[in-house]
């Protein structure tokens, strides 16, 4: 075997690699890309069925692969290029199958923009050991193919760079006319309805580098400003509503986008006398949250959610088709929020990290800001998870209360925040204004990883499960929604205690990761989830499946509200055979293209966004022996004291009061307090106290 190992890595064959570098590329992409498919399937045998039932896909793929490989021929130490190539490309395939372990998205170019996110959350999903003997397998496989790399000999010949690079940007260019064609013959698709099958059905490499070259939406053929005025025409009323953004008068530069707004109103714009009844609208986006009696074989010693059941039975109800499965909540959001339709954008893209990090949009918020609505947004999770501490504002909402400004906040054994603690917060947000509030909380108590062991903390719901190795994690999932839904029947109560018209939209932002397929479920539908609208005045029952991005427009036509460009066509085209295409070119116009819609000017600005319902003050500062000792209001966990900018280490004390570190204070040093969460970022900070 020494001998043999020894002849495989001979200078003989190092040299005969050099020598036919380009061969060899061709030999290696075949293999790298069936072990990139065995990891990202976690089966070997799976991945030659994959190569006999698709083998035009599967070599597809290797010449995709043989791309990236091919340019090491314009190096004189081509085993080391194409050693640290090999290297990479498994470490994406082993990244893909990893995260296929705890969600059903594979890995996306997208992903690199959620790294932050991700870091703050993986210690719930591996081990210290598992994240420790990951980074030590990377770090050993970078080492050892720089070291194998290093070892073997130069190519000797000369190189011809520019022949090289001329010939490798002549093959991708030839990739790209071979994937028009292999689209034309129905073998292959640029457009993934549901990412994990067109992995699945196309192969990693083919759609992990569609991940990276289509982001956001590609223009509509069909995309002029005739289609925008025809749309205009046929389809929205023929007096807009008022934008609740623009000045009436002078000129005003939006701060999300950079455009001007040389007049104070949307030109297809006019004044309309509203008339229609205004209640409260609270949308509550629950995390995880569906109905359990749904998964075949999944047997309860009691309903975990008889009363949501109760709501679904007396209140408008029906199936709720998300763009997501077992992770995804922003993309739920986001559809929810905007009436926006993902299949539009590139594959696996999250909006809130790509075109809303620096652009407007229309949204709920801002159409209810036109009807003079107060609009909040609620969520007991980190306020920079997804980036919305910025996004808020891009969407036009007033306030947001992060768990950051949060107070006597219970977790679960995930550490995770209870939702209960969203009672107190949605009802502290309707008592802060005296006229209708748009409130929009998401929860996040049923949020995964969900446990492989039997926990210690009584399950008071038994399950039994035909997969039984998922059985600890259903019975985890079962006890947290029966939580749930004892928080729901808290909060309607609470409701109802009120005086004044309400509409409360309860759904779920996606199934839980739990290894289900499409046969494991009642509907057939892994993207079905249930949404119910209770209200206290009396509004008639109507059921109906919708999309995601179609259920704010029902909301507000159960309430006769037309507000929003969107809004009017999911409530006026949706029977009409052309609905997605003129929903395609709005929302593309709106996104990327010229505002047309708007006659050529993005009229929204993006909010001033408040943090938080109640303020948090300082009223005095004393120093004693043993700390610096800060008085005021509002103050919790999360609250940091700063000296000149400096953070020092502050402990908690009560609302009241907190400690800082012992430290020398002179006249004029400069103290404040900023509300900073996990990940170190500030998200706001009180008002500046002077020391005399």
């Amino acid at each position: 075997m020494k001998e043999k190992w020894k002849k495989i890595f001979s200078k003989n064959s190092a040299e005969w690699i050099n020598d036919n570098y380009l061969l060899f590329c061709v030999y290696l992409s075949l293999i790298l890309n069936l072990l990139i498919e065995a990891i990202s399937r976690h089966s070997l045998l799976q991945a030659i069925l994959y190569l006999f039932k698709s083998p035009v896909m599967y070599l597809f793929n290797a010449m995709i692969l043989l791309l990236f490989l091919g340019l090491g021929a314009a190096f004189r130490r081509r085993i080391l290029y194409c050693s640290m190539i090999s290297a990479i490309l498994l470490t994406f395939g082993i990244v893909n199958g990893i995260l296929l372990c705890f969600r059903t998205t594979p890995f996306a170019a997208v992903d690199f923009l959620l790294i932050t996110a991700a870091i703050r959350i993986v210690d719930l999903y591996l081990s210290p050991v598992a994240i420790i003997l990951i980074l030590i397998a990377i770090v050993a496989v970078i080492a050892l193919c720089i070291f194998m790399g290093m070892k073997m000999p130069k190519y000797t010949g000369k190189t011809h760079v520019a022949a090289v690079l001329i010939s490798v940007t002549g093959y991708a260019f030839s990739l790209i006319g071979l994937n028009h064609a292999l689209v034309f013959c129905g073998i292959a698709t640029e457009n993934f309805s549901n990412l994990a099958d067109a992995y699945h059905d196309f192969g990693f490499p083919y759609c992990f580098v569609n991940s990276v070259i289509n982001l956001g939406m590609e223009k509509p053929d069909d995309y002029s400003e005739e289609t925008v005025g025809a749309i205009v025409e046929e389809t929205l009323n023929e007096q807009l509503p008022v934008d609740p953004t623009v000045p009436s008068t002078g000129t005003e530069e939006n701060t999300a986008d950079g455009n001007e707004h040389t007049d104070g109103r949307n030109p297809y714009a006019g004044e309309v006398e509203n008339t229609q009844m205004q209640p409260n609208i609270i949308f509550l986006q629950l995390e995880s949250f569906f109905d359990p009696y749904e998964v075949i074989g999944l047997e309860l010693s009691e309903d975990p959610i008889p009363y949501y059941r109760e709501l679904l039975d007396e209140y408008s109800s029906g199936y709720l088709y998300v763009p997501s499965v077992g992770a995804g909540t922003a993309n739920t959001e986001f559809e929810i929020l905007t009436g926006m339709n993902l299949d539009f954008f590139g594959p696996g893209e999250y909006p809130y990290k790509t075109i809303l990090k620096s652009t407007t949009c229309e949204s709920m918020a801002y159409n209810l800001k036109a009807l003079g609505y107060e609009t909040h947004a609620i969520h007991n999770n980190d306020g920079t998870f997804y980036d919305r501490h910025i996004v808020f504002s891009q969407l036009g909402f007033d306030t947001f209360t992060p768990i950051e400004y949060m107070y006597n906040v219970e977790r679960n054994v995930n550490g995770f925040a209870k939702d209960e603690i969203l009672v107190e917060e949605i009802l502290k947000t309707l008592d802060s204004t005296e006229g209708e509030d748009f409130i929009y909380s998401i929860s996040v108590q049923a949020h995964g990883e969900y446990p492989s062991e039997r926990l210690e903390d009584e399950q008071p719901i038994f399950i039994r499960y035909t997969d039984q190795s998922m059985e600890y994690a259903w019975s985890y999932y079962v006890n947290q929604i029966a939580e749930d839904d004892l928080f729901l029947r808290d909060l309607v109560q609470a409701l109802e205690k009120r005086d004044e018209p309400t509409v409360l939209v309860l759904y779920g932002d996606h199934l839980p990761y739990m290894n289900l397929e499409e046969e494991d479920v009642t509907s057939g539908v892994l993207t079905a989830t249930q949404y119910v609208i209770w209200d206290n005045m009396g509004l008639e029952k109507q059921d109906m499946d919708l999309e995601s991005y179609q259920l704010a427009a029902h909301v507000f036509d159960t309430v006769g509200i037309s507000q929003g460009i969107l809004t009017q066509i999911h409530q006026n085209c949706m029977d009409d055979e052309d609905y997605l295409q003129k929903l395609e070119v709005v929302q593309y116009d709106m996104l990327y293209g010229d505002h047309q819609i708007y006659g050529g000017v993005n009229p929204y600005i993006a909010t001033p966004l408040q943090l938080g319902i109640d303020e948090i003050t300082i009223s005095t500062v004393g120093k004693r022996e043993d700390a610096l000792y800060v008085y005021g209001s509002g103050f919790n966990e999360y609250s940091v004291v700063l000296l000149n900018g400096e953070r020092l280490k502050t402990t908690y004390v009560e609302e009241s009061l907190i400690l800082a570190e012992k430290t020398e204070l002179k006249s004029g040093d400069v103290i404040t307090v900023a509300q900073i969460g996990t990940d170190n970022i500030p998200l706001g900070y009180t008002q500046e106290y002077v020391c005399p």
